[in-house]
């Protein structure tokens, strides 16, 4: 018995000497500001928290003192998230898993990383940064994937381009009537092309086949591509046989075609975060849907002439309004969209992540992470 308590008391001492460091870090970290002139609740969250988008945090802890996160006033004492950080547990509860963290180095380092990622942490807002920065670009070969930039609906001058071919019928005869709207062409079907204007096909050549959308006003027009054929042979006048090798949506007679462009980015490159980018808004979405999702397309008023270059992230905020003082409040950030094909009309671009429900035509957006 008197072995077994001497042990413990060793236990319980070598706990109190783990905690001390830990302690001493935290109390270096500062628990209050004082507001000095040109301060704002933006430069604070970066200098303290390591992110500036986290200022609501400073807010929502001042909140007594802070009528609106527009103003804050030289003089005043701000208390910051990191105050609560240094609390830490109480000294038994401490105690007790510090000593369970000796005897057992797993869990003393499992311990750590539960005490370092916490919201109020820089290490941690880091990787939230960054996650915004790149969402999940890191692990692609580029920045836009090639199907995402073919099958992006872009802006053209009204009428769409010019000396386009069109999708004249199947090559292969039908067992049974239907009308063209009734009978897509399917996926590695044969069928005719007729090819753009002076354009000279040759066995293996690809081409886009669009529709024509909605002409945004003072724009230009919406084509949304459609699928991708690829010459299997060659004809005359104008007129080859081909093959349906990709859709993005269905594929009819009628439609038009043009010659298929690629986009060649360099790998590995993706865009980086930048503070007060480029603001737009948004003129279109696919479909118009009720609630746009991850992966659908929208339609961006910026252009090449704006600098805006595919690869380019977005973030699509709402408007909330003014406070009961007339004073603008903070947009919110709706959801991350990323530009997918740019032309002297608009830009293309795909949602790469919904933070909440509310994407619509006509929507703020500003560009929060910029192609080099």
């Amino acid at each position: 018995m008197h072995r077994l308590r001497i042990r413990s008391l060793a236990l319980l001492v070598a706990g109190f000497s783990a905690a001390a460091p830990l302690s001493a870090q935290q109390g270096d970290a500062p628990r209050t500001h004082t507001v000095k002139k040109g301060d704002t609740l933006w430069d604070l969250a970066k200098q303290y928290l390591g992110d500036a988008f986290l200022w609501p945090e400073i807010y929502r802890l001042n909140t007594d003192k802070i009528e609106d996160p527009h103003w804050i006033y030289p003089g005043e004492t701000l208390k910051l998230p990191g105050a609560t950080m240094a609390r830490g547990p109480s000294p038994a509860a401490a105690a007790g898993a510090n000593a369970t963290a000796v005897g057992n180095p797993a869990v003393a380092q499992r311990q750590q990383q539960r005490r370092r990622m916490t919201v109020f942490n820089p290490d941690a807002n880091i990787v939230e940064r960054r996650a915004r920065e790149s969402l999940n670009l890191r692990a692609r070969a580029a920045a836009v994937r090639q199907g995402e930039y073919l099958a992006s609906p872009f802006v053209w001058s009204p009428g769409g381009p010019g000396d386009a071919g069109a999708l004249e019928e199947a090559a292969e005869a039908v067992g049974i009537s239907m009308t063209t709207a009734n009978r897509p062409i399917q996926h590695l079907e044969p069928v005719f092309v007729h090819l753009p204007r002076n354009t000279q096909g040759k066995i293996g050549d690809k081409y886009l086949v669009y529709r024509l959308d909605s002409l945004i006003e003072s724009q230009g027009q919406v084509v949304v591509p459609t699928g991708v054929v690829k010459l299997i042979s060659a004809g005359a006048n104008g007129r080859s046989r081909a093959q349906l090798v990709a859709k993005f949506e269905d594929v009819f007679e009628g439609q038009y075609v043009m010659p298929l462009d690629t986009l060649r980015q360099t790998a590995g490159v993706i865009p980086a975060r930048v503070e007060f980018g480029l603001a737009t808004h948004v003129s279109w979405l696919d479909y118009n849907p009720i609630l746009p999702l991850s992966g659908s397309y929208l339609i961006l008023v910026a252009t090449e002439k704006d600098g805006m270059l595919p690869g380019d992230q977005v973030t699509l905020l709402r408007s909330r309004g003014v406070d009961s003082k007339g004073v603008d409040l903070p947009d919110e950030e709706v959801a991350v969209a990323q530009v997918t094909r740019v032309t002297p009309y608009g830009s293309g671009a795909i949602i790469l992540r919904t933070l909440q429900a509310g994407v619509a035509q006509g929507m703020k957006a500003r560009v929060t992470a910029k192609m080099p």
